[in-house]
């Protein structure tokens, strides 16, 4: 055979190898709890193999990845020379001076493009979405092979990782190759094809998500804000002050002094109920206690620490200025991971409510009909959306963050808040 196709053959090969490992892996990874009992249910041999790479999955991991790399290596270099012999010869030749004296350079260039081309499609975009649609077919063909593969790979592995920690050691961190294996948008993937396999529900999908969010928001994006939250002011007639506490029916209410950015700290309803039940005279002010400040741009993954740290369940958010911007509870919080809480006591939610200066919140999931109905506006109606989140985010283009604002004729849509409640103002 010729010694160039021998070559292209071998890189080929390699090529493949390197895309079956990446779908193998894929497949395996993804090949969950749930189906491994049902194998055991049908007393399938198969999965002591599942669980045993499953012990080993640093040692899997950090398998396949090195000898992934080493196809990869390998296959680029063979492939990258024979590129650029085939176009620097090509144009070296050529009677169009800029190409005959550049030819190398040129060579080296297409032989780049060409060789990333062939590793991101063949290596790795494809052997991966194979691996995600046929998951059990590819895992149950090759988890015992890589298992053995495993084994024989498994103290280079755990040498490499030790190398790798004693040279993080002086920035206090610790790494595996489990660890640092999948980014984001790959898990996300993941998490959307077990569900189409059945591996997980919408449900888990959800509060999976929500936790890769969660980890981005800021306390300005989850808080009630100031003009919707329940406030007391400081004052002396406990017949006011029981009818605030009956009216607003939270555990927790905020008190200030003279204005609401001004807060002296919180109430807890159930020390002033207990006053009442006594029938002690008391004062507010005794009964308020120290509250908890947190700038609005401070992470509530933070701010969730500390709550639990404190044993607080109400914070107060502070804007850049000093000023109360709104306040946020532990429930508001653990609301973004597992979604909103109702219970029986909870009244219908308006779709909208009208703030003191004339404007509107207006809940994104307040259909187009109804809101047209409300307010006397011709929305226009499409295919594409029924509520009015989704009518901006056609009309945007876009994902909106929050404080992001969408005109549509003479009226100013505003993004207050996105994820809980997806509130637009306008």
């Amino acid at each position: 055979m010729d010694y160039f196709l021998l070559r292209i053959l071998v890189v080929l090969i390699l090529i493949f190898l390197a895309g079956f490992l990446s779908a193998a892996e894929i497949a395996i990874a993804t090949f969950g709890q749930n189906k491994i009992e049902e194998l055991k249910e049908k007393k399938d041999k198969i999965a002591e193999a599942f669980e045993d790479i499953q012990k080993r999955s640093d040692s899997f991991f950090g398998t396949t990845q090195i000898t992934y790399i080493l196809l990869i290596v390998i296959s680029s270099i063979i492939s990258f020379n024979l590129i650029f012999y085939y176009i620097a010869t090509l144009f070296a030749g050529s009677e169009i001076n800029f190409f005959s004296e550049f030819s190398m350079e040129i060579g080296i260039i297409i032989s780049l493009l060409a060789v990333t081309f062939l590793v991101v499609i063949f290596g790795n975009l494809i052997p991966k979405s194979l691996g995600f649609r046929f998951a059990e077919k590819i895992g149950k063909s090759t988890v015992k092979p890589l298992l053995l593969l495993t084994k024989i790979f498994e103290y280079p592995v755990k040498w490499i990782t030790s190398f790798s920690n004693l040279m993080l050691k002086p920035f206090n961190e610790r790494t595996s190759f489990s660890q640092t294996r999948f980014s984001e948008d790959e898990i996300r993937i993941i998490i959307s094809e077990g569900v189409k396999s059945g591996a997980l529900n919408e449900t888990e999908q959800e509060i999976i998500e929500n936790v890769f969010e969660f980890n981005d928001l800021r306390a300005y994006e989850v808080m009630i804000p100031r003009t919707e939250m329940i406030s007391l002011g400081i004052v002396e007639d406990i017949k006011e002050i029981t009818e605030e506490v009956i009216k607003s029916a939270h555990s927790l209410i905020p008190v200030y002094e003279e204005n609401v950015d001004n807060i002296i700290g919180v109430l807890h309803t159930k020390d002033f109920m207990r006053t009442l039940i006594e029938e002690k005279p008391v004062k507010l002010r005794t009964l308020v206690r120290p509250a908890y400040f947190v700038p609005e741009s401070k992470l509530i993954s933070e701010i969730l620490k500390e709550m639990q740290k404190r044993g607080e369940r109400l914070a107060i958010v502070m804007d850049e200025y000093g000023g109360t911007e709104g306040v946020i509870t532990m429930e508001d919080i653990i609301e973004e991971i597992v979604g909103e809480f109702t219970n029986n006591n909870d009244k219908e939610s308006s779709d909208y409510s009208r703030l003191a200066d004339g404007k509107f919140y207006v809940l994104g999931s307040m259909m187009i009909d109804d809101f047209n109905e409300t307010f006397n506006i011709n929305l226009p109606e499409s295919d594409e959306y029924n509520t009015v989140a989704g009518f901006i985010a056609d009309k945007s283009g876009r994902i909106l963050n929050t404080g992001d604002i969408v005109q549509h004729e003479d009226l100013v849509f505003e993004l207050i808040k996105k994820l809980r409640q997806k509130m637009v103002q306008f």
